[in-house]
């Protein structure tokens, strides 16, 4: 057990997690702030005029509005991620798996499930979000003090270990995401790290099966 190496890594991750969140959240509250603005506006704005007596409206069916209902709901939509998001999501995979951090619709096993509530106003999404947040990095930390601790494989090259090549490429996905202008760019390292975690999980399988060969072989060896 390395568990230095574990406390690093965390400690990178949780870097790159805050880092990414701090920026989305300011972007929020901006955006709150110009929603507020255009709902005041809104409201100053003059009513209009009444229809003279001479014309009036026609009138409506009170029953045919009672039957009509219109509901929304943001699950049948299409979700553009931000790059922000996108290196959260593929960077830090096993985590944003269990939380399904910012997603629209998260089902009820994951922590946004349990704890997100859709029918709250907007500024109370937001503050219940930043559980969501804190969850996430909670799990990140678990996350890579375990994968740092524990490597898989012990190659000549630091890179040459998942954990490490998955750090590696969420660190230049942070770089490249908190400058406006090539964020977009951020996304290429976010899906290289998540098919670092292919190579993670690949290689759990594979020692998994073959530690449990070498366990029926012994086993029917003393036998």
């Amino acid at each position: 057990m390395n568990w230095r190496r574990g406390l690093l890594l965390a400690g990178i991750h949780l870097v790159v997690a805050v880092g990414l969140i701090r920026f989305m959240e300011a972007r929020d509250a901006q955006s709150m702030k110009g929603w507020g603005e255009s709902s005041a506006e809104i409201s100053k704005a003059p009513a209009p005029p009444k229809p003279p007596p001479d014309n009036p409206a026609p009138a409506q069916d009170d029953s045919a509005q009672e039957g009509e209902t219109v509901t929304f709901s943001p699950c049948g939509m299409w979700v553009h991620y931000t790059p922000q998001e996108t290196v959260v999501q593929f960077a830090e995979f096993p985590a944003y798996v269990l939380t399904d951090w910012r997603e629209a619709c998260p089902p009820n096993w994951t922590l946004s499930g349990m704890i997100r509530d859709w029918s709250l106003p907007t500024t109370s999404r937001i503050a219940v979000q930043h559980h969501v947040d804190e969850g996430l990095c909670a799990l990140i930390i678990i996350q890579w003090f375990l994968v740092g601790s524990f490597p898989l494989i012990h190659p000549r090259r630091p890179w040459g270990e998942p954990g490490a090549f998955i750090t590696v490429c969420a660190v230049l996905a942070l770089m490249l995401a908190m400058i406006p202008v090539v964020d977009g760019a951020a996304r290429l390292p976010a899906l290289i790290a998540w098919c670092g975690w292919l190579w993670w999980f690949g290689l759990l399988v594979w020692k998994a099966l073959r530690s449990g060969w070498r366990l029926a072989q012994r086993t029917a060896a003393s036998r």
